[in-house]
């Protein structure tokens, strides 16, 4: 049975995919220097990209998430809480900041699952604490450009800080770099999700990621040693 896999950042955010940080989770805690150095990998890989001749097979990996299956297509998120909060927020800026309908339209599927008869869903789900101004702030259409000047009272500042951080940067991003750089991020961004499957209860302890298939670590390994992305251990 598959304990992990390589998935583009597209295909993540993609399909019936709702990813949940459950309240024991820490809530988001990264500051400008994280936020800065994801933007500044994509804006840096998206540029190269467009200099060199495309390698279809070519990808830029943001390291390992771990999830936990649940019911009905959720999962737990139980360790990549950052990495994904930042790129739900980079998507959220460059869906306000395109002016084509049909592109703000593939995006904002990307943050919210709706289906028919259904209200919309969020893919990511923050824990409770941060999930109130999230929802606000940075998942409705426009609501980037809707920022308050400060946190309001009980809400996270560490989000407020990295979505002030993504206004001055999106500020000098012409339309044609945002559309190269969202471009990088759908189809040649990638990570590894790792599965963590519940044990049955009484079942004595077992390693939670037995060793993956050669094939993928293989690939896994000569991306990360050719990546230019070290990002911090959450």
């Amino acid at each position: 049975m598959k304990r992990a896999d390589v998935v583009s950042v597209g295909r993540l955010f993609s399909g019936a995919a709702r990813f949940r940080c459950g309240p024991a989770r820490p809530g988001f805690h990264w500051g400008p220097p994280q936020v800065a150095q994801i933007l500044v990998d994509l804006e840096t890989s998206a540029r190269d990209s467009t200099d060199e001749e495309d390698v279809p097979e070519e990808r830029f990996y943001l390291g390992v998430i771990t999830v936990s299956p649940q019911p009905r297509g959720v999962v737990t998120l139980l360790d990549g809480q950052q990495r994904l909060v930042t790129l739900a927020m980079f998507l959220a800026f460059a869906r306000d900041r395109l002016p084509n309908n049909n592109e703000r339209n593939r995006i904002d599927r990307m943050l919210m699952r709706r289906s028919f008869g259904r209200p919309p869903e969020p893919r990511l789900r923050l824990a409770p604490e941060d999930h109130a101004w999230f929802a606000h702030f940075i998942l409705p259409p426009g609501a980037t450009r809707r920022l308050p000047a400060t946190p309001p009272l009980g809400s996270p500042k560490e989000l407020l800080l990295a979505a002030r951080f993504m206004e001055h940067t999106f500020a000098s991003y012409s339309v044609n770099d945002l559309r190269n750089i969202v471009d990088f991020l759908m189809h040649h961004t990638a990570v590894v999700r790792s599965i963590a499957e519940q044990r049955p209860v009484f079942a004595p302890a077992q390693p939670a990621l037995p060793a993956p298939t050669h094939r993928m670590w293989d690939e896994f390994e000569a991306a990360s040693s050719a990546s230019r992305y070290r990002v911090a251990a959450e």
